[in-house]
């Protein structure tokens, strides 16, 4: 079963609009923008920026809309600010979204993100309002985290993944691959350790069982000396005869005190 969060990166709900891109040339793609940027389960964009009749938009009087989506895909709420004179005004749900958006970019910079970098990367002045924005994505599980309101920081657990650039890729292949170096060193040196392991428990018990094959040998070959036998005999009728003196005197203490 799919999670809130994955529903937000699987790219099911951006399909819709992949498909009316196909069709649509012009004004009819910036529809399909606007449409996109503001629907509640779109968080991924690549797709759709890179359709053919989107990729057209860069040579048109409708190239703002582009660079807008590109902003969406790969940029921050910082970028729109330096450079919204020049793009189109967003809506409430697409200033939410950018914003949220933004707090998982700096989450992959950093698990630790204080307020004043996030207030200045969203352009909230007001830290309540920051709260609450932080608090909404977290229930839209775009991120996973808690707020340390003594120490005014944020402290992420998880966030969604966002769209790569192209230019990304080959630095996040390289990181790939050295991960997958060093988990192939780790995995190698685990196995020798199980190895290793066998072969001490192997061994262990190897020995266990040649020493108890001794131990029964020897119990079966042992007779006792005579004099150990008489000595134990003598040792068992003295012992049985303190019995008897005890229970003699025992029982003569009895009888005196006994009145005729």
């Amino acid at each position: 079963m799919a999670t809130q969060a994955t529903t937000l990166t699987d790219g099911e709900a951006l399909k819709q609009f992949t498909i009316l891109a196909k069709s649509g040339k012009g004004r009819a793609c910036v529809a399909v923008i606007e449409q996109a940027l503001n629907h509640p389960n779109v968080f991924v964009f690549g797709e759709l920026l890179d359709m053919p009749n989107i990729q057209e938009l860069k040579n048109t009087e409708f190239k703002s809309y582009y660079d807008l989506l590109q902003i969406f895909a790969f940029g921050s709420y910082s970028d729109y600010i330096t450079s919204k004179d020049s793009l189109p005004q967003l809506t409430p749900q697409m200033t939410t979204k950018l914003r949220q958006l933004t707090i998982v970019f700096l989450s992959s910079s950093s698990n630790v993100i204080p307020y004043s970098i996030l207030q200045k990367f969203l352009d909230i002045s007001n830290v309540r309002e920051l709260e609450d924005l932080i608090i909404d994505s977290i229930y839209q599980n775009i991120i996973k985290g808690k707020l340390d309101q003594k120490n005014k920081h944020l402290e992420i657990e998880y966030s969604i993944g966002r769209d790569v650039q192209p230019e990304q890729l080959d630095s996040m292949i390289n990181i790939l691959d050295n991960w997958s170096q060093s988990s192939q060193g780790l995995l190698n040196n685990i196995n020798k350790l199980v190895e290793e392991s066998e072969k001490v428990h192997v061994l262990y018990h190897k020995e266990r069982e040649e020493f108890e094959k001794k131990f029964e040998t020897a119990k079966t070959q042992y007779k006792p000396e005579p004099s150990e036998q008489l000595y134990y005999d003598s040792m068992e009728y003295s012992e049985g005869m303190g019995m008897m003196k005890n229970n003699k005197s025992a029982k003569t203490k009895k009888d005196y005190n006994k009145r005729p």
